[in-house]
């Protein structure tokens, strides 16, 4: 995997997280940088889906009314979005001190869509007319819809994550038939498109996640490689770390990816390169949603919320 270190470790130890009485199947969406809250769904055996937030390792049901969770922060604020199919209508939502209340669109009739929330409150996203390419939003602690500065001569985007200084990231692009490009945001809004390991008019990137200002996303090109980009403060440009699938990001630098074609997850921690363990299939069985600062990894297992630690002796 070009860009791997050279050094492997020991494989990181993976744990199931409890779960409700009568769970048929769940997974997580999100974890909080410190890792005492996560956020994911259960499905009971009459298949209804519910929404739950574990808190130190406990989960809490919030209800079967708002399941489609995106992310979640160290007070154990959750945003999410419901697609309504008669409005054909997305309709973000935030859940905090025990209730839910409504993310406005950015226009009457819009989709809100919320995909991260900062610890402050801040949360990424994007708003658009339904059908057609959003514009990159973020919604301020108290609520209120505020569209982000596109690069000259786009039209549209989306905030994919936000780290708790308040930097966005995401990807923006000129048109629906046109390559998305890797795009952050800087706390007083100021926008960049991030470098691309190969420009050019075929070439497509997006910035996936953010945490202590480092940036993981993914190139596309036309001949259907996917390389793993890294972005650092102060490197000139992006890292590539092999093919496949970019997972999650701390901060203190550690990414996990998941390779293609071996469908593997490892932690590149430290310089040391190790494995997060699945099932041997040809078959991605596990995916990391989050890593928390102290290096444990969320996600799924087949159908079992799990995380693996990684945490260093």
């Amino acid at each position: 995997m070009t860009g791997r270190a050279a050094a492997y470790g020991e494989p990181c130890v993976r744990e199931q997280l409890a779960v409700p009485a009568g769970t048929h199947r769940a997974g997580v969406y999100d974890s909080d940088p410190t890792g005492r809250f996560q956020v994911g769904y259960t499905m009971d055996q009459d298949f209804a889906y519910h929404l739950i937030r574990w808190a130190d390792g406990v989960p809490e049901d919030l209800g079967t009314a708002r399941t489609g969770a995106t992310g979640i922060n160290a007070h154990g604020d959750i945003v999410g979005s419901e697609f309504d199919p008669e409005t054909y209508r997305s309709a973000g939502w935030l859940y905090r001190n025990g209730e839910f209340t409504e993310l406005p669109s950015i226009e009457p009739g819009f989709d809100s869509r919320p995909t991260a929330v900062s610890e402050d409150g801040t949360v990424s996203g994007a708003s658009g007319a339904p059908g057609q390419r959003p514009v990159p939003v973020v919604w301020t602690p108290a609520g209120d819809a505020r569209p982000l500065d596109l690069p000259p001569g786009d039209s549209g985007g989306r905030g994919t994550d936000i780290d708790d200084n308040g930097t966005v990231v995401g990807w923006t692009s000129a048109g629906p038939d046109t390559s998305t490009h890797a795009a952050r945001w800087s706390p007083d809004g100021t926008v960049e498109r991030l470098p691309e390991h190969r420009p050019g008019p075929e070439t497509g990137s997006t910035a996936e996640a953010v945490r202590g200002g480092t940036v993981l996303g993914y190139e596309v090109y036309a001949t259907g490689s996917t390389p793993i980009l890294r972005w650092r403060d102060g490197a000139a440009g992006p890292d590539v770390l092999g093919e496949g699938t970019p997972q999650a990001v701390n901060g203190h630098g550690s990414v996990v990816v998941r390779t293609t074609p071996d469908t593997k997850l490892w932690l590149i921690q430290n310089g040391v390169t190790r494995s997060l363990p699945t099932d041997s299939t040809p078959y991605p069985t596990g995916e990391v949603v989050a890593l928390t600062d102290g290096d444990i990894a969320y996600g799924r297992w087949n159908s079992t919320p799990v995380r693996w630690d990684c945490r260093l002796p």
